[in-house]
């Protein structure tokens, strides 16, 4: 039975999933194709990446939320931050339907050129001291982020044709993301 406290005991092998997936990531090309982002880091950003003549994007979208609509239950309307992995390199008009849809999640609608899709919120505990001590030249406390463990959770990743997602038969036969979890990987 796995403890919580003997987590960080487990070693790696060279069959880890994390372990094979940033050996094969290495090999890709990375570009960023936009970043639009306000003095307080909301806006989108895609980023791209290329491999074997075939391109993916990872679009995303960063929102402002009052402390109000915040929730870390799967029930949750809003979170700070939206992704999809997009199948090739999309036009203004696929970031403008997408921006419309991918920070609404469940209720919003994505197409087949989509293939994964996803959220995130800060964390309340630590994200605004990193902020700030970084912003003022200074280390954040080490022991706070140790505590915590994040400064962004994905709370929940989508595939496999839901919300009108990609099938996933459309692209198994693609070497460059074969295997197990390799698009939600991608995305997160």
């Amino acid at each position: 039975v796995m403890k919580l406290s003997r987590l960080g005991s487990f070693h790696q092998s060279k069959l880890s999933f994390l372990r094979s997936f940033i050996r094969e990531f290495k090999k890709w090309n990375y570009k960023r194709n936009l970043f639009d982002l306000d003095k307080n880091g909301y806006g989108t950003a895609v980023y791209s990446f290329e491999k074997n003549g075939r391109n993916y994007s990872l679009i995303c979208f960063a929102q402002h939320i009052e402390p109000h609509e915040r929730s870390d239950r799967v029930i949750a309307t809003k979170w700070d931050a939206a992704f999809v992995l997009h199948d090739g390199l999309p036009t203004e008009e696929d970031i403008d339907r997408l921006r419309d849809n991918v920070p609404k999640q469940e209720i919003g609608r994505v197409s087949y050129k989509e293939l994964t899709l996803s959220r995130a919120n800060k964390s309340v505990r630590a994200f605004e001291h990193v902020v700030d001590s970084l912003s003022q030249g200074n280390q954040p406390n080490k022991d706070l982020l140790s505590k915590v463990g994040y400064l962004y959770r994905t709370t929940a990743v989508y595939g496999s044709g839901k919300f009108g997602l990609a099938d996933r038969f459309r692209i198994k036969d693609r070497k460059e993301i074969y295997g197990p979890f390799r698009l939600e990987m991608m995305l997160v």
